[in-house]
């Protein structure tokens, strides 16, 4: 088996431009939202919780954020119980942790204001009223993780780690061992994309028919699917967090690689350990050469999502993220790479 590489020549801007003009050409015009009334902002809650120095304060936050709070201590930070009679003596030690002081100094430093992120989502959520009207628009807040989870979701709200995107340069990075593929995309640009990712994660849960490699490929397809529908300035590179180049060497290798899928009997198959090479991260896909980006199962069930919409746009988006017969979406996309 052949695989291709890219190459970045001159003609790559040829190609780059015959693309833009066929997708100006052929594109689904999105929605205008531009009269929709929504306003977003992220609380800074980090920013708060770090000036906290006694019991009163913590008394003020947590009449300020009560539920945040409580998830915060209970699902992030995992210091139990933020009504605990101690849980001061609890929070301090966290507080004064040398590093996360550090942490939240670089916050500080990276994130003055979160406008850009506020305007950015606020945009994002006007496409969600708009498909889904029925939706209610989640409160935001930003926290310092201590670098656990990037983005918490819970009913009605979601939590923002700010330390989880201080650039892929970042020294606690590299002193918490962060490999150079996740960290690159551990930027400011990310942070909404993370956030609508994380929704459309929480809020239309995998529950296919058969839990397999295809419907796991097709129901994460689907979910940047949505993604690109909440924003849709996003090109397909920016959707699936990958380089031009990367996204060239899947179009180049697109049949290749369902291929390989099929000829590994990988495709209907179950097991844990091989549908995850196909849809985690890493610094390639297992099996195929070291030039391919990871991820790439997801890629294929985004093609695969693309070609089904496109046969049947009596469909809606709202059809589509309730559709978990993932069989059915195969059959019926007709994909041929």
């Amino acid at each position: 088996m052949k695989w291709y590489s890219y190459k970045n020549t001159g003609s790559f801007f040829l190609i780059l431009l015959f693309v833009f003009l066929f997708s100006c050409k052929s594109g689904t015009k999105s929605p205008d939202v531009s009269n929709m009334e929504l306003d977003v902002k992220i609380q800074r809650f980090e920013k708060e919780l770090f000036a906290v120095k006694q019991d009163s304060d913590l008394n003020q936050l947590r009449k300020r954020y009560p539920e945040v709070l409580q998830l915060y201590s209970n699902k992030v930070i995992a210091l139990g119980d933020a009504n605990d009679p101690d849980y001061m003596m609890y929070l301090n030690q966290f507080l004064s942790d040398s590093t996360m002081s550090q942490v939240a100094d670089s916050v500080a430093e990276k994130f003055p204001n979160l406008e850009k992120e506020e305007k950015d989502l606020e945009q994002a959520f006007k496409y969600l009223k708009y498909y889904f009207p029925e939706k209610t628009i989640p409160n935001c807040y930003s926290q310092i993780s201590g670098f656990n989870q990037s983005i918490v979701v819970a009913p009605n709200l979601i939590g923002i780690s700010l330390d989880k995107y201080l650039g892929k340069d970042c020294v606690f990075y590299s002193y918490l061992g962060t490999p150079m593929y996740a960290r690159k995309n551990m930027i400011p640009e990310r942070i909404v994309q993370d956030v609508v990712l994380a929704y459309a994660l929480t809020e239309f849960p995998f529950t296919p028919l058969k839990d397999d490699l295809i419907s796991n490929m097709i129901y994460q397809g689907k979910i940047r699917y949505f993604l690109q529908a909440m924003m849709p300035e996003k090109n397909e590179a920016d959707v699936m967090k990958y380089s031009q180049e990367e996204l060239e060497w899947c179009k180049e290798n697109d049949e290749l690689m369902w291929g390989y899928i099929i000829e590994q009997k990988h495709l209907f198959i179950s097991e844990y350990r091989t549908v995850i090479k196909y849809i985690n991260d890493g610094p390639f896909t297992p099996g195929m050469p070291q030039e391919s980006p990871s991820r790439t199962g997801i890629w294929i069930g985004l093609q695969i999502v693309k070609e089904y919409m496109a046969t049947h746009q009596e469909i809606t988006l709202k059809q589509l993220m309730t559709e978990n017969d993932y069989a059915v979406i195969l059959r019926e996309s007709a994909y041929q790479p």
